[in-house]
């Protein structure tokens, strides 16, 4: 069988899907152990360039083109400030005041600004029960933000200014990503997956080296495990394999749907936390997972529903 029939088969879909937030919700508690040793945008600049050499090889290798032209120029430089730049900036800036967790949750409010963008400009309506599962899911998000406040260390203090200020950059961060999967949907179908982030990944790279060099302390760099090893998972994994993936994914799926990776990357951000990081797990964690479950079910089973009406009208 042909790798590309094998790929466009359902289960591998789902199972890409679910690659794919896993390993988000490892790099949120990946971050927070790397910035131990390295200075926040010398650490991102670092993540980006290695991933942006590893696809120039890949796109060397596989003769894959970088096509150009005066709308995906614009796609290119949208996606590096609005898709790298900013976005991962305010993430590793908010996770040296507030936990890992946290940081999570708050970026799972991306699904409703893609919901209100994608009604917007893609013309993709959300029903009421996708409407009840987004509700649902982002309910199993609040047992999620609870529990990480009582028994993973968090303690919020709306008295902190710079913590207030951190929930909002993630916040903003989701907002950012939200816009440019729109982008993505709108301008870059005849892109391959792996060319369309080897721009904006290493324009975003140079720039936050550049930046680091000016504002930033290099003498406090540690070149230890847990610097290099955090760019290295970060770099690979973190952005080349779940971009490609997941911009390869938002050609196949509803934008909608593949908005909704912002609902279980807390989820196995926190059962990593757990595991790796000897953090308890409540009742609270699994009834969370469980209501960001139904929601995803919700939201899904409309698509169901079509394909298998389409099915039997076809019959």
């Amino acid at each position: 069988m042909k790798i590309q029939n094998l790929l466009e088969k359902n289960g591998i879909k789902i199972f890409l899907f679910v690659l794919i937030c896993f390993i988000w919700g490892s790099t949120w508690f990946t971050i927070k152990v790397g910035l131990q040793e390295l200075p926040t945008l010398f650490s991102l600049s670092m993540r980006f360039l290695l991933a942006g050499i590893v696809l120039l090889i890949l796109l060397k290798k596989l003769n894959i083109q970088v096509p150009v032209n005066e709308k995906q120029l614009f796609l290119y430089f949208y996606l590096t400030f609005f898709s790298f730049l900013l976005p991962f900036s305010f993430v590793y800036w908010a996770e040296m005041t507030i936990p890992s967790n946290l940081a999570s949750i708050l970026f799972a409010t991306m699904p409703f600004f893609a919901a209100i963008f994608s009604k917007i400009f893609l013309k993709e309506d959300l029903n009421l029960i996708q409407g009840i599962g987004l509700f649902i899911g982002f309910a199993g998000v609040v047992f999620i933000f609870n529990i990480d406040l009582q028994h993973f260390g968090g303690v919020l203090s709306f008295e902190s200014e710079k913590f207030v200020i951190s929930m909002i950059a993630v916040i903003f961060s989701a907002l950012f990503n939200a816009s440019s999967l729109i982008m993505v949907k709108r301008f870059g179908g005849a892109i391959h997956p792996l060319a369309i982030n080897f721009l904006p990944l290493t324009l975003s790279g140079l720039i936050l080296f550049i930046i680091s060099s000016i504002f930033e302390n290099w003498d406090t760099i540690k070149f230890g495990v847990k610097g290099i090893g955090s760019v290295i998972y970060l770099g690979i994994f973190g952005s080349i394999v779940t971009f490609t993936v997941y911009y390869w994914l938002l050609k196949k799926v509803p934008a909608i749907i593949m908005s909704l990776t912002a609902f279980l990357t807390p989820v196995f951000a926190i059962l990593i936390g757990v595991f790796i990081g000897k953090e308890n797990i409540t009742a609270n964690i699994l009834i969370g997972a469980v209501l960001i479950l139904i929601g995803m079910l919700l939201v899904n089973s409309y698509f169901l529903v079509k394909k298998i009406t389409n099915f039997k009208e076809k019959k």
